[in-house]
């Protein structure tokens, strides 16, 4: 399982949205500027990020982009899924029958829990306890 650009660049792009948020929306443009990002490149993120309930966007003078959930409420594995689609490690995981030694494998457990912790460990890290590193890194 490879994490893609895709989802690591939305996360940096999130995280940079909640932490320069100040009760206006954010615009992208400023979002890809201070993230070395493509605009072009972020919009696409972004459009499958508010389709997905991720953000709001307001049109016209003021506008941007806002969360549409409490960043307490958004998790890695949220960001990952929408833009990756499954995280499993290996084809064995996600389809037992596509391996004829499914059923005798001896190392299959060991696929499944590495992926289980994955997917657990993706769950626990929320963007709200990114934003805290990210500004925790910044007072440094």
């Amino acid at each position: 399982m490879t994490i893609s650009t895709k989802s690591r660049y939305a996360l940096r792009a999130l995280i940079d949205l909640a932490v320069h948020y100040s009760g206006k929306p954010v615009l992208l443009k400023e979002i890809a500027k201070r993230e070395n990002i493509s605009l072009r490149y972020l919009e696409n993120i972004f459009t499958k990020l508010r389709t997905a309930g991720l953000l709001k966007s307001v049109k016209g003078r003021g506008g941007g982009f806002l969360l549409a959930r409490d960043p307490e409420n958004i998790n890695l594995l949220d960001i990952v899924l929408l833009l990756d689609g499954d995280t499993a490690i290996s084809q064995c995981v996600d389809e037992p029958l596509a391996c004829k030694r499914s059923k005798i494998c001896i190392t299959r457990g060991v696929w499944v829990d590495l992926n289980n912790n994955f997917r657990e460990y993706l769950e626990s890290v929320t963007l709200n306890n990114l934003m805290k590193e990210y500004t925790g890194a910044i007072d440094r």
